[in-house]
């Protein structure tokens, strides 16, 4: 795969409130360390993994199966780090 090609995963949202302003915050700041377009797709809508008001504007809930797809010469180490966000749910503060 070349370094141009899009890398693409699918993954569950973990976050029991789904996709709300405490994981689009990490999910930006990380997102944004990366030079790659870094898109999340769900239900039909994609987003900037990079804007967080479009990822408010996807709605996913809990559950939802996500599609993370990034291009660019650091793709494979992005859509790594997103899942990551994505897939783990934080543990609850006292």
């Amino acid at each position: 795969m070349g370094a141009d090609e899009p890398t693409r995963c699918r993954v569950t949202l973990a976050h029991r409130n789904g996709l709300h302003l405490s994981p689009i915050t990490m999910l930006v700041k990380q997102a944004s360390q990366f030079t790659s377009d870094i898109k999340i797709s769900f239900n039909g809508k994609a987003a900037s993994a990079k804007s967080a008001l479009e990822l408010m504007l996807l709605g996913a809930t809990h559950g939802a199966e996500l599609t993370i797809e990034a291009e660019g010469s650091d793709a494979g180490a992005a859509i790594t780090a997103v899942s990551h966000i994505l897939e783990t749910e934080p543990e609850s503060t006292p």
